[in-house]
């Protein structure tokens, strides 16, 4: 008969899966569920152990009661009746299994209640080196991988990243200890050792996170699916198994698995753009703008999601849409008015053949003091071919005015083109005598021969 009547639902919870507090409470009401004795255990103990026992178990009863703001007197009691504890505890250390159970309890209920997580480990694995019943086994290698688990919390302020990785290593050993002895049960074993698959699931999740915080990632992708397998409504079983199936770079199941989450948890934007992305990864890019498509019509775009969408539709020929897509971001204030931006959204008109919308973007930008590569060039051409003659005018004359240092022929027939598209804008002023000298002042052959239709008219 097992000296533990644990809870099942009192199952292994990892620091990164819930908070230490979480934790804590948990490994106290484990350790207040260990206090109960069967009667049939308490016969192998002598009367006088098993009445010292249920004295101090009743002290300890009315010391965990206590309020807070307690006398000195009160605490010095108190310390006495640790130091009891701890006392008997040592005696109970070289007789029989049972005294060595009894007393390990109450030892264990003090060290808990001091968050002295070491030493509770080390009571723990003494009791694993005993002959013990099978629900016992079970029970506490549970228990040693709980512990083992809150050294390397966050509340633990001695941790290193290697006394992390040594503490991580243990809650492995325990819980592969563990499931060595559940996964030879049968059901209705399983049912009378009250092993639940909740507790299975939680179990597995937190062995699958003790290897990826030990950089095993092949290690914990088994019992990772394991725990979501037993559990796929716990988010936090699958946003494990999604970190591993990214960091190992499984994209088929990381793609399959995603598909699966934005129906299970459709309000999560991390799910929807991370679907988006795994289709790109696998370059299935209609399938990617497809899903950031219905991700902003739900509203969870995220700033990130704006941008790719917006790429993606030029990608796709669709400059409009990508033009919304950047309006509406800058909009929503998800989208910052940088270089990237006005880019994006110049470019995106500029493939609609909204030359005028473009200007407007190249105004704003210039207001904004923000400079695209090419700008002026690009300006000049547009009020050019909207026929905004006076302004294009201008345009041209200051790209001429930009200091030119190099004198190859390459740069000879860009000063002459805009020369030229100068003269054209002055013509079509009516300024002709300015259109004249500048027809003239053109250098390569190419220009010149272009020039003579219009000098002969002039």
């Amino acid at each position: 008969m097992s000296l533990i009547k644990m809870q099942q639902g009192c199952s292994s919870l990892s620091p990164a899966l819930s908070s230490p507090s979480s934790l804590l409470s948990g490994l106290l009401l484990l350790a207040i569920l260990m206090l109960s004795l069967p009667s049939a255990q308490a016969q192998q103990v002598p009367a006088s152990v098993y009445s010292r026992y249920v004295s101090l178990t009743t002290a300890f009863a009315k010391m965990s009661a206590q309020d807070d703001k307690q006398s000195k007197a009160k605490a010095d009691s108190n310390k006495i009746l640790t130091n009891d504890i701890a006392d008997f505890y040592q005696q109970q250390l070289a007789h029989s299994v049972e005294r060595q159970l009894l007393a390990s309890n109450l030892q264990l209920q003090i060290l808990l209640g001091q968050q002295n997580y070491k030493q509770g480990y080390q009571v723990v694995t003494r009791l694993l080196s005993l002959s013990l019943e099978l629900e016992q086994q079970l029970t506490f290698q549970q228990l040693a991988a709980q512990l083992a688990a809150s050294l390397s919390s966050p509340a633990n302020a001695n941790k290193t990243p290697d006394t992390n990785k040594k503490s991580w290593a243990l809650v492995t050993q325990h819980l592969n200890a563990w499931f060595l002895l559940v996964d030879k049960l049968d059901d209705k074993q399983r049912e009378t050792y009250k092993i639940t698959k909740d507790q299975q699931a939680s179990n597995a999740a937190l062995l699958a996170q003790g290897y990826y915080l030990q950089d095993k990632l092949i290690a914990a992708l088994a019992p990772s699916k394991r725990a979501y397998k037993l559990a796929p409504k716990k988010e936090s079983y699958l946003q494990l198994l999604l970190a591993l199936l990214q960091r190992l770079e499984h994209s088929k199941q990381l793609n399959k698995h995603l598909q699966i989450a934005v129906v299970d948890f459709p309000q999560s934007k991390d799910y929807w753009e991370r679907l988006a992305y795994s289709y790109l990864s696998l370059e299935q890019n209609k399938a990617a703008l497809s899903i950031l498509a219905i991700t902003r019509n739900q509203g969870l775009l995220t700033a990130q999601g704006y941008r790719v969408l917006a790429s993606l539709y030029l990608q796709q020929q669709q400059p409009r849409l990508a033009a919304d897509v950047y309006i509406e971001g800058a909009e929503k204030k998800l989208l910052s008015l940088d270089l990237a931006y006005f880019k994006g959204l110049s470019d995106a008109w500029l493939m609609a053949r909204e030359r005028s919308k473009a200007l407007d973007v190249l105004a704003q930008a210039k207001r904004a003091g923000i400079k695209l590569a090419k700008h002026e060039q690009q300006q000049a051409q547009l009020l050019y071919l909207e026929a905004r003659w006076s302004e294009a005018e201008l345009a041209y004359a200051a790209l001429l005015d930009l200091d030119v240092t190099n004198k190859d022929q390459k740069t000879l027939l860009k000063t002459d083109k805009w020369r030229f598209l100068l003269a054209v804008s002055q013509i079509e002023q009516g300024k002709k005598n300015q259109a004249k000298d500048n027809l003239l002042l053109l250098q390569t052959k190419q220009y010149q021969g272009y020039s003579k239709g219009w000098l002969g008219q002039l």
